[in-house]
């Protein structure tokens, strides 16, 4: 690895090791965690769990082929203070999402993982390639946090064994995580995933912030020769738009559309995952009802 004093951010870094048949991502999430909750009322600990899915999802994002989509669910069980929480990533890596908790349930500062989440609630992963098969897998959620969940959905639906460390602060100002994953048909891989594991845990988040995600490289594996590859941006943006709001008008029920173009104030959508309004007066609805007549 080459010296460096620019702290990345917002980015997604490669890396292998030359002595191990394991290879590795690390990702910050820095302004774009940020983003991803600033315009929504969560508690504590959803604004920790969006950050903390944002990682696993840009984590696993990276290490599949390109022009592929990924979207990391969490379903909620029985009584859980979450019905749902989702994360979308792009193939170029930009990512949304946005979680909803369950009507009429107050969540707590002190609330856990497995409160979230519930019993028999369920880790949904779906990959959405652009040329290929469309693929998707489901895992219960009876671990203690997102990472541990991810590890359990690699290891049961038999891929190759992964291991997730992230590193998120309580007050939702950003998240980092590392993936390592075995190189198959090595030998020794998993010896080598448990040794570098054990590396990896040794990692803070206050440590990770201060230094940055390439400087912990170096020190996470100082006594392994590491190839560290070029950086892929990452960054929150959300897919909402106008038109996608004029689309959704159109298709609802010529009846309801009328019962919205009446009211003289018109009508404000707005989306689930950024919380950005779109205002459409009576004579735009009006419009639009001509457009459906046509």
């Amino acid at each position: 690895m080459t010296e460096s004093t620019v702290k990345t951010t917002d980015a997604v870094v490669r890396f292998l090791f030359d002595n191990h048949g394991v290879r590795g991502e690390i990702v910050a999430l820095n302004e774009s965690a940020t983003r991803l909750i600033e315009n929504h009322h969560y508690a504590a600990p959803v604004k920790r769990l969006m950050q903390e899915l944002s990682a696993c999802a840009s984590l696993m994002a990276a290490t599949v082929k390109t022009n592929t989509r990924i979207t990391v669910q969490m379903q909620g069980g029985k009584n859980a203070k979450l019905k749902y929480a989702l994360v979308n990533v792009a193939p170029d890596l930009s990512f949304y999402g946005s979680a909803v908790p369950v009507e009429g349930v107050k969540i707590e500062d002190s609330a856990a993982f497995k409160d979230l989440v519930g019993e028999n609630g369920s880790l949904i992963i779906s990959v959405f390639p652009e040329d290929g098969e469309r693929f998707q897998g489901v895992v219960g959620l009876d671990k203690d946090n997102v990472a541990a969940a991810l590890e359990d959905y690699f290891l049961s639906s038999e891929q190759l064994p992964t291991r997730f460390f992230i590193l998120s602060d309580p007050k939702g100002n950003g998240v980092y995580g590392i993936l390592l994953q075995i190189i198959p048909n090595i030998d020794g891989n998993r010896d080598s995933l448990e040794h570098l594991s054990v590396l990896t845990a040794t990692m803070s988040f206050d440590e990770m912030d201060e230094v940055g995600i390439m400087e912990a490289l170096r020190r996470l594996y100082a006594e392994e020769t590491v190839r560290v590859f070029k950086e892929r941006k990452v960054s929150f943006r959300c897919v909402c738009s106008r038109e996608r709001c004029e689309n959704t008008l159109t298709s609802l029920p010529r009846k309801e559309l009328e019962e919205i173009a009446a009211d003289p104030h018109g009508t404000t959508l707005t989306c689930a995952h950024c919380q950005r309004s779109y205002h459409f007066t009576k004579e735009e609805l009006e419009a639009l009802l001509l457009k459906v007549s046509q």
